[in-house]
Parts: structure tokens; C-alpha cells; sequence
């Protein structure tokens, strides 16, 4: 989905792959410290350091992207 700045201030990516039942559904991926690998941690985990506005967006384009309620599909940019 994107690159956003969590709540500590650390730079991490949102990665969709599945619907939001799916525990593993949304990723925070995290860059790993000096040549470390990166650090994925599911959503529902990572919700204490994504801010409110973007969990909700997180969970509405998850919605969009893989849910059966009609929505259009998000669109790329």
C-alpha cells in the first residue's frame, strides 16, 4: 500500500495481501538495523505504533482491495 511514519517516528511500508479476517492480511514491514533483514509484523500486532488516521485508511483500502461488499478497487498512484 505504501511507506508511512509511525508513531515513534521510524519510516515503515503497509503491504496488503489478504482480507482484514486474515491476521496476516496487512503487514508493517520495518527496514532492519545495518545490513539486518527487514522486520514484518502483522497489522492487528503493529496497531500501537501506525496513528489512528492510518489504520483506518490501512483497513479501508484492504476493504476495497479484497472484500466482497462492492467497493471499487483502490486505485494506483
Amino acid at each position: 500500500m505504501g511507506r508511512l511514519t509511525l508513531t515513534d517516528n521510524r519510516q515503515g511500508n503497509i503491504v496488503l495481501v489478504g482480507t482484514r479476517q486474515n491476521p496476516k492480511g496487512a503487514v508493517l514491514v520495518l527496514p532492519g538495523d545495518a545490513g539486518a533483514p527487514v522486520q514484518t509484523v502483522p497489522l492487528p500486532m503493529a496497531l500501537t505504533l501506525v496513528h489512528c488516521a492510518n489504520a483506518v485508511e490501512i483497513m479501508c483500502v484492504q476493504e476495497r482491495a479484497f472484500g466482497n461488499n462492492g467497493l471499487p478497487q483502490p486505485s494506483e498512484s
